[in-house]
């Protein structure tokens, strides 16, 4: 299997994958009025696409004659086990995220809803095997928290504004000035949901007979692809925004969103690819811990300013909203540094 040959190469491919992982959202705001729904089963059709081509081809390359068919015959079924459950339990936080997302924008759900999960994994990995200091580290944790309740006060707000706007101009039905917090809901679920994954992740691969970065995510994304079926037998009954769907309505999607979906579960799975065979690194190769964690955190960074400059989200807003976004974004940063700091003590 190829591995980067240098603790350098292994940054550029960890930042490369942090930047995927950030802007796949995106592609999601491109199809327009598409469901979320109907949206992710392209998504995780990308995702396993991915994984397969990944795996077959640098994950069986290389010149250490080791292959990603030699590892998935020597891995152990428990470890094959726990990374389908590790995508399974990551999969259930992500479509929280996606359809708060398609509630609340991109800024709000991914800062809240990525930034918590990679938060409360790390917290959970560090109460398991204790891999920094516990104090700094949950301060950072309550940091990112704590900024997330920021932009979510900034969010609603923001939408009581257009709100106001409406209501005056008798463009809406209703002259209620209420906003609904399902959306910023949603995305905390999601986040502390799929912040789960992160010790199933470590389970498969520590043992002696663990799985190695190519393999782990082959079978992370099969976790993705079998439990998206049922996930959204309970996103399409009972949805987060809009009436029930069919799932005969994904027939009636548009070339340009089907392949929209399926470039977003290959962003995605490049951003899970990078970290695991980053995290595969040894001797001199091997990241330090607090670069690892910074950059994991760009994905949510990435995807809060592509919110914000690409799809401009708080356009317009007034001051008091802008004062609340420019707070939470100290705070996040604080969080990071905190929470990246730790793993030093």
């Amino acid at each position: 299997m190829i591995l980067p040959g240098s603790q350098f190469f292994n940054l550029i491919l960890l930042a490369f994958g942090m930047i995927c992982w950030g802007l796949w959202a995106s592609t999601f705001r491109m199809t327009a009025k598409w469901r979320f729904e109907l949206y992710y089963f392209d998504f995780a059709l990308g995702a396993l696409i991915a994984a397969v081509l990944i795996g077959f081809t640098f994950g069986s390359l290389g010149w250490d004659g080791f292959a990603l068919t030699d590892d998935l015959r020597i891995a152990g079924k428990r470890e094959d086990a726990f990374a389908a459950l590790a995508g399974v339990v990551f999969n259930a936080g992500n479509m929280f995220i996606l359809g708060a997302l398609s509630v609340a924008g991109v800024t709000v759900a991914y800062t809240i809803g990525l930034g918590l999960m990679f938060a409360s994994g790390f917290v959970v990995t560090d109460l398991i095997s204790h891999s920094g200091n516990g104090i700094v580290l949950f301060t950072g944790s309550l940091l990112i928290a704590a900024a997330a309740v920021l932009l979510a006060v900034a969010w609603r707000s923001q939408s009581l504004d257009r709100l106001a706007v409406l209501i005056r101009e008798g463009r809406t039905k209703s002259t209620r000035k209420t906003v609904s917090l399902k959306g910023l809901l949603f995305a905390a679920i999601g986040g502390i949901v799929g912040g789960a994954y992160f010790p199933l992740v470590d389970f498969a691969r520590q043992a002696e007979d663990g799985l190695g970065p190519y393999a782990l995510g082959m079978f992370f994304a099969i976790g993705i692809f079998i439990s998206t079926p049922v996930f959204n037998l309970f996103f399409m009954n009972l949805p987060i925004r809009g009436e029930p769907l069919e799932v005969t309505a994904y027939l009636s999607g548009k070339p340009k969103s089907h392949l929209l979906g399926i470039l977003g579960g290959v962003l995605l799975y490049a951003g899970i690819a990078a970290s695991l065979i980053v995290a595969r690194a040894e001797g001199r190769n091997i990241v330090p811990a607090a670069a690892l964690r910074a950059l994991m955190f760009a994905a949510p960074m990435v995807g809060g300013l592509t919110g914000l400059t690409r799809w401009k989200e708080f356009a317009g807003a007034e001051s008091n909203v802008r004062f609340f976004v420019a707070v939470s974004a100290v705070l996040f940063v604080a969080g990071v540094a905190g929470i990246s700091l730790s793993a030093n003590f």
